[in-house]
């Protein structure tokens, strides 16, 4: 290689060393803009040096005949000074580096984003879109934000932060994941990831009710405006086959932890749930959600004997082309409980069959018929739950709602076993639903002190329900109308909303046992009744729906409700407003 060959070679590749530690600190220099103070360099600078940006003129070499010139120290050349200033930006980077690195440390709990995801650049630290975080700095994100193992912003925690801080090098304690996402409305407030690998979910329940009774001067229940429900519910998915489910409740005036749970989504014909929530035993508990009821509460079975939510572990699925749904659990056994009374546990199953499913657009469509089992055994000296039966109000319901029909003497233990079992039908064309199930079974009581003489009290009960939508709305099972007209009298399209008519006839009776074996006084309560429910809906939009409800039982004998005054029949009127979304 000759002498002018070989020089620009190295003026070459000198440059590129130029350049490549440039574009190092024009890289960082943004990102530590206003949060690292400037720092001289570790040499001081030369002499006007030439700008490290601009093209430098490429040395000509002298004449093959003419001898090149005597080089001095005192005199550089212009590669040793290109050299010397290379060798000060590369010093200048790591510099700026190193302190990036240690505003990374001090900060690894909160504000500032990791070393990686500076490294990364914008489109790491943020999120795309404007559609989540921005950027330390105030920098908005434009370009798509990608999974990074250095992760994004922390949040403050329950322990103190981690020392050394979490860093990609370790695998536990891991580091935060930073996923794009969307905001939106329906279902409840949602945020989404774009991938859809995690969601977050807020809904809220309100109802509000006014109970007014015919018969006035009552001791057990009054006239008067009540919060019957008020949910917040928290639900959602961390990751595609696990999903999560809270909600907080206030009961008329009792406040507490509803539902807690995790689903483990293997596949749709087979998941797991554990937690706290509702059991698989009858239709109208399982399936049918309270804010979609066709009559504002539910049957007097349920009330008063059904297993509601419990504590355990659920398999569930749904087969045969989506035809069959089945669902089976151990539990606890405390009806509506939080910790176990007892060693022995319960089991609890349903399934639900739609045998007519592939046959769209006929009569049979959505015709539904199942089954669901409630069944304990080795139960303790507990005391009976609930203790007062009622007309109208669930498990865990205040005792001045609802009126009393029977209660049971306080040496009364639930002792021995139960066992509950329902079949049910339920069908739904066109604007027509009707639902109807059948209980029966049994449950063991004994007299404090003689666990031995237990009472095998049986219980049977049955209901019919139908509803109809004046105003053309379908149906193929219970839930949320979804208004043709949503109720509008000020826009372009007045609408009056959906209205439908319902009823229910419902029947519960026990066995004379209750009586005979001295669980209560037959002379102030009774151990039948029947019930009649008539009214109707206003779904004014599918947020927001009232229930006019009058409610007529006769009691099979006499019920006491005031001093020495009792009644055979009992009329209460409802009108509740219900807010869902």
């Amino acid at each position: 290689m000759d002498v002018k060959g070989g020089d620009l070679v190295y003026t070459i590749l000198t440059k590129r060393r130029a350049w490549s530690a440039l574009l190092g600190l024009l890289l960082i220099v943004p990102w530590v803009n206003g949060k690292v103070s400037a720092q001289p360099p570790a040499s001081p600078e030369p002499a006007s040096p030439p700008p490290a940006s601009a093209p430098q003129p490429v040395p000509v070499p002298p004449s093959p005949t003419t001898p090149p010139p005597t080089v001095t120290s005192e005199t550089p050349t212009r590669e040793q000074q290109l050299e010397a200033r290379i060798q000060q930006l590369e010093s200048m980077v790591n510099q700026l580096s190193g302190q990036v690195q240690q505003i990374n440390t001090a900060a690894a709990a909160g504000s500032a984003p990791s070393a990686a995801a500076i490294a990364e650049g914008p489109a790491r630290a943020g999120t795309a879109d404007g559609g989540g975080l921005s950027t330390p700095g105030g920098m908005s994100s434009g370009a798509p934000a990608l999974p990074s193992r250095s992760g994004g912003l922390n949040a403050p925690g329950q322990s103190l932060p981690p020392n050394p801080s979490v860093s990609s090098r370790f695998d536990s304690p891991a580091t935060l994941e930073n996923h794009p996402g969307k905001v939106n409305f329906g279902p409840g407030f949602q945020i989404r990831t774009d991938d859809e690998e995690f969601i977050f979910q807020f809904h809220d329940l309100t109802q509000f009710e006014y109970r007014g009774y015919e018969q006035g001067g009552q001791t057990t229940v009054k006239d008067g405006f009540l919060f019957p429900r008020q949910w917040f519910m928290f639900s959602g998915r961390i990751s595609k086959p696990i999903g999560y489910f809270l909600s907080l409740a206030e009961g008329f005036d009792t406040t507490n932890i509803l539902d807690v749970f995790v689903d483990f989504n293997m596949s749709p014909k087979f998941s797991i749930r554990a937690g706290r929530y509702k059991t698989p035993f009858t239709y109208e508990f399982l399936v049918e959600p309270i804010q979609g009821l066709i009559i504002p509460e539910r049957s007097l079975f349920f009330n008063n004997f059904g297993q509601n939510r419990d504590l355990g572990v659920m398999a569930y699925g749904r087969l045969f082309d989506n035809k069959f749904d089945y669902a089976a659990g151990i539990f606890n056994g405390t009806r509506n409980g939080f910790v176990p009374i007892n060693d022995s546990k319960s089991i609890s199953a349903f399934m639900n069959y739609r045998p007519f499913a592939d046959e769209e657009e006929t009569l049979l469509e959505n015709f539904n018929i199942g089954g669901s089992v409630f069944a304990a055994q080795g139960l303790g000296q507990n005391l009976p739950v609930p203790p007062t039966l009622r007309t109208t109000v669930a498990t865990s319901g205040n005792s001045v709602v609802g009126i009393p029909f029977l209660t049971y003497n306080n040496n009364v233990r639930e002792s021995g076993s139960r066992a509950f079992w329902d079949l049910h039908m339920a069908y739904f064309y066109q604007s027509l639903a009707i639902i109807s199930e059948w209980q029966s079974g049994y449950q063991d009581y004994s007299i404090s002190g003689s666990p031995q003489n237990r009472t095998h009290l049986p219980v049977e009960s049955w209901y019919i329900q139908a509803g109809y939508l004046l105003t053309g709305e379908t149906r193929s099972s219970v839930g949320i109308v979804k208004p043709l007209h949503p109720f509008d009298i000020t826009g372009k399209t007045p609408g009056l909303g959906a209205w439908e008519v319902v009823g229910r006839y419902d029947y519960l009776g026990m066995g004379n046992q209750v009586f005979t074996n001295g669980l209560a006084d037959r002379n102030d309560y009774t151990n039948s009744l029947y019930m009649t429910d008539i009214g109707f809906n206003w779904h004014m939009t599918q947020y927001v729906k009232f229930y006019f409800d009058w409610q007529h039982a006769v009691f099979g004998e006499p019920v006491l409700f005031a001093p020495d005054r009792r009644q055979k029949t009992s009329d209460m009127f409802m009108l509740r407003m219900q807010l869902y979304y």
